[in-house]
């Protein structure tokens, strides 16, 4: 954790600034509530099965195994509640209004939306939903589907609402979040490793036009790279950091 950080990067100063605020969150902020990350030791994408199901091999191969891992998620997901700093991102929104340009988020948790949150920009898609693969409705999971899993025949037609690795950011928000970045005064990164690349072009994007960038982050990663400040904490560390 650095030994300062300048107060108008703090909650408080956030809050009580004119800065236009995007914020960039990763799995780190989604352990926090009880959920495994992705990267490091007992990652999700530690385990080579786990890295083919969540793949679009998996999809074009296997749908319905693939579908019934992501439902086996999806029942440990509906049951967790969103954290202290999920709760701050959703009261930050409401204090500054149209000054929050949003969230983008790597998480299929739902947990931004959950806590309350409005301006939340899931580009890679959430567990909690299902895409018709016809006409590309999407549609919540079924509540029936949590007690009693559901046959073959009801899984067919439908996938889950995620981006694949391997996949395109064609269906997920991506234009929206790119311009989240661009027009913000102040980015912060929360939660991420950066090993995925897309959070750090998106923080690079911010820099080109001006924006500053923090990163949260309790270990060091790409996004130091193009950060002018890095926080060695985690984001309950930064949320309590100016109390």
């Amino acid at each position: 954790m650095p030994d300062k950080l300048p107060r108008e990067f703090t909650l408080s100063g956030l809050r009580e600034g004119r800065s236009n605020v995007t914020v960039i969150t990763g799995s780190g902020i989604d352990v926090e509530s009880g959920l495994p990350s992705f990267r490091g030791e007992k990652g999700y994408y530690e385990d080579k099965e786990t890295v083919y199901l969540a793949s679009v091999d998996a999809l074009n191969s296997e749908p319905i195994r693939q579908w019934r891992w992501y439902l086996k998620r999806f029942v440990c997901y509906h049951a967790t509640t969103p954290s202290a700093s999920h709760f701050s991102l959703a009261e930050l929104e409401a204090e500054i209004g149209e000054k929050f340009n949003g969230i983008v988020t790597q998480n299929i948790s739902g947990l931004h939306r959950k806590a309350g949150s409005q301006k939340v920009f899931e580009i890679h898609g959430c567990i909690r939903e299902m895409i018709n693969l016809k006409t590309g409705e999407r549609r919540p999971l079924p509540q029936s589907w949590i007690k009693s899993p559901p046959d073959d025949e009801e899984l067919c037609g439908w996938r889950p609402h995620v981006c694949f690795i391997g996949e395109s950011y064609d269906d997920y928000p991506l234009p929206e979040s790119v311009s989240a970045c661009s027009s913000c005064d102040i980015l912060l990164v929360i939660g991420t490793a950066g090993v995925i690349h897309t959070p750090v072009w998106l923080a690079e994007q911010a820099r080109l036009s001006g924006a500053v960038v923090v990163n949260i982050n309790p270990n060091p990663g790409e996004l130091d790279n193009v950060s002018e400040f890095s926080f060695r904490g985690t984001s309950s560390d930064y949320f309590r950091y100016d109390i």
